[in-house]
């Protein structure tokens, strides 16, 4: 209870002593005239808006005035002091994306420096990539691991253990909880996915230089800061992506008659077009697949981002970079870990979407090509239906996609005022319960609603994973559905109830929180309970639900050895009721 009391101390101090904010258009959240009161829509917008209200908090948001909440939650400018000192913990989040690379390489490139080095032979080399340890094979792995150390590497594993405890960690203690929700909506629609082996050691940057410090801001700015991550260019293999035999090239075009010379990145081995990041752009990061576009524009669109690769590790990066001077002139760009190839551009003119590229040019033909696709009436409807559908409803009104859209358009591309327009929407506020939590969501809420404090992670992160929410592992570009046919079968209902069953018995390690345990009776805690976990509702309806649950002579044997209180507790946060936000 200390943490809730503490929690509660804080949200206080902030609502009486908040830092001036960029004053946003007057806010209008027409709660009143879709029959809530106070209490219940300040509770709808920590619902929706945040990873749900933590004890005191839906009181603190009224306090405040739902309208300064939101211009706060806009602006993501409340102090996060404790949760900083938190992620001060996690290493790889203040080392560049070069340093990561470095640190954390993939197994197989990790055991190629283990060969030259001569602590394996070749021979060893497809055999320690497979995962079964046994036998003199099991010594060869350890023999490895122990020379990585003693270089400084360090394993993805852990990497990637950071990165999912860092994202816990923001959901459930961050103030600035709408930037919580934004990251992980973009992350799921720019999706890249873990299973990647190219991938997977870019994340932690991808999702920290990319998708963070744009989740808020403009959609151009989200477009081209994925469009350059090594990230999405190795997921979508817009990094193997050159120009077609026989098509001219950006190098070529700038240094004529000098065919002979060495080009700056090396001589490319020719592999042609790749259309799989064009595709997924237009598809999926833009217009949507009934955005006009056809199969000709997709194949122009791959042709306009030709070029767009990743520095290589090693030597041949050192000897880039002590190139890259003079390769500018020949329009070669490098910044971090992306690196423009003139000689692997397609310098040939483009039309896309009806739009002319001229010839002759190299990184300004993709430029060009995201300034289009930002700005697009398509690309603000897509986005626009996105929105509403994490925001408001599995199937919002036309009406609101169309004056979203209106919305976007008339901003540039901005995504704050869309998220206002929704707040501001009628639909919004009749759309009470319509949405069903995903496992992460289900996990940060109910932690939240505690009081918590996950000090270790691995334990909750399980969870989430056997709910059906493995974080950063959704293979298909799509990203993780937002719909409830996702979530609600059988099999997931059952992990939901075991989770809040287990989490109230404290038996989720890792997870610290104070339950009074001083209730009288099973009904009694019902109430209280329900009153702490399901703010701002109906709870005649929840009540009638939940109360065979709790008169359940079978409970006990659930969670063997539960105080009554934790047994009431835990049916509440596995019930319906709590998984609907």
């Amino acid at each position: 209870m200390r943490a809730a009391v503490l929690t509660l101390t804080a949200i206080l101090a902030i609502a009486f002593s908040l830092p001036a904010v960029e004053r946003q258009p007057s806010i209008h959240l027409p709660w009143k005239e879709a029959g809530l009161t106070e209490r219940e829509a300040a509770a709808h917008l920590l619902n929706r808006f945040a990873y749900g209200p933590r004890p005191g908090e839906v009181e603190a948001v009224v306090k405040m005035g739902l309208d300064r909440w939101l211009e706060h939650q806009l602006a993501a400018d409340l102090p996060d002091r404790e949760l900083e000192r938190r992620l001060d913990r996690l290493p790889a989040l203040d080392m560049s994306a070069s340093e990561i690379a470095r640190t954390y390489p993939p197994p197989g490139l990790l055991l190629m420096e283990a060969r030259r080095a001569g602590v394996i032979r070749e021979g060893d080399m497809k055999e320690l990539e497979n995962v079964e340890e046994e036998g003199d094979k099991k010594e060869r792995r350890r023999e490895v691991l122990r020379w990585a150390e003693q270089q400084g590497y360090r394993s993805q594993r852990e990497l990637a253990g950071q990165l999912m405890t860092q994202k816990l960690w923001r959901a459930v203690e961050s103030e600035n909880q709408l930037a919580e929700v934004m990251t992980d909506f973009w992350f799921n629609h720019f999706n890249v996915s873990m299973t990647d082996n190219q991938s997977r050691g870019h994340l932690l940057s991808y999702e920290r230089d990319a998708i963070r410090p744009n989740s808020l801001g403009e959609v151009r700015d989200l477009l081209g800061a994925t469009a350059r991550h090594p990230a999405m260019l190795l997921y979508l293999d817009n990094a193997q992506s050159t120009a077609s035999e026989g098509a001219p090239t950006t190098f070529e075009r700038r240094i004529p008659r000098r065919r002979e010379m060495e080009e700056p990145a090396g001589r490319v081995r020719p592999t042609g077009l790749n259309e799989n990041y064009a595709r997924e752009l237009l598809e999926l990061h833009t217009l949507g697949v009934d955005g006009g576009y056809s199969q000709q524009d997709v194949i122009e669109v791959a042709r306009a981002f030709t070029g767009w690769t990743i520095m290589p590790p090693g030597p041949r990066r050192e000897m880039i970079e002590r190139r890259m001077t003079g390769a500018r002139r020949a329009g070669f760009q490098q910044e971090g870990e992306f690196l423009f190839r003139a000689d692997a551009h397609d310098s040939g003119a483009k039309t896309v979407l009806g739009r002319k590229l001229p010839a002759g040019r190299g990184i300004e033909d993709g430029e060009a090509v995201l300034d289009l696709l930002a700005i697009h009436p398509a690309t603000a409807k897509h986005l626009a239906t996105k929105l509403a559908v994490r925001f408001v409803s599995d199937e919002p009104s036309p009406a609101l996609v169309d004056r979203l859209a209106a919305v976007y358009l008339k901003s540039g591309g901005q995504v704050k005022p869309v998220l206002q327009a929704i707040a501001e929407s009628p639909e919004f506020w009749g759309s009470v319960g319509d949405k069903i939590k995903s496992p992460f969501e289900l996990a940060a809420s109910a932690v939240r609603g505690l009081g918590g404090d996950v000090k270790e992670p691995r334990e909750t992160l399980r969870w989430i994973a056997d709910m059906g929410q493995k974080l950063y592992a959704y293979q298909a570009p799509t990203g993780y559905p937002d719909r409830a046919e996702a979530w609600v079968n059988t099999g997931s209902l059952v992990n939901r109830m075991n989770f809040g069953l287990q989490l109230a018995a404290g038996r989720v390690r890792g997870v610290d929180f104070d339950l009074k345990s001083e209730t009288a009776s099973r009904d009694e805690a019902l109430r209280t309970y329900a009153e702490r976990l399901l703010p701002g509702r109906d709870l005649k309806p929840a009540l009638a639900l939940l109360q065979p649950m709790i008169d359940d002579p079978g409970l006990p044997k659930k969670v063997e050895g539960a105080t009554p209180v934790e047994q009431v507790v835990g049916v509440i946060l596995g019930s319906p009721e709590f998984q609907r936000r």
